[in-house]
């Protein structure tokens, strides 16, 4: 006698940012769970990174430039454990530091 079984498909979801445009991307989540930096949030930091210059003779924007790299790194390894508290912390912190009167785009 023998048993025969149906085949069963279980489909996994994972979470994250299905946006590929947004810089918290997560090319393995299959469901938007609304993590996703907004365009003018990433043009801002991807401004910020990218004006920072240790030689720069305007200390205070390249201090603003690490200051926003530091914080966005810490966003991305919040968004990895998905810790809301710190997710939301970082998140503030990041729209302080960029404000209009820094980045255009924001």
């Amino acid at each position: 006698m023998g048993l025969t079984y149906e085949s069963l498909t279980i489909e996994v979801q994972t979470f994250g940012c299905t946006n590929s445009e947004s810089l918290n991307y997560d090319q393995t989540a299959n469901v938007d769970d609304g993590s996703c930096l907004s365009e003018a949030f990433t043009a801002c930091i991807r401004k910020a990174v990218g004006d920072a210059s240790l030689k720069n003779c305007d200390l205070e924007k390249s201090k603003r430039s690490l200051e926003i790299y530091t914080y966005y790194q810490s966003l991305l390894a919040a968004l990895k454990t998905k810790n809301k508290v710190k997710i939301d912390m970082y998140k503030e912190k990041l729209a302080e530091l960029c404000n209009a009167e820094y980045c255009e785009s924001c």
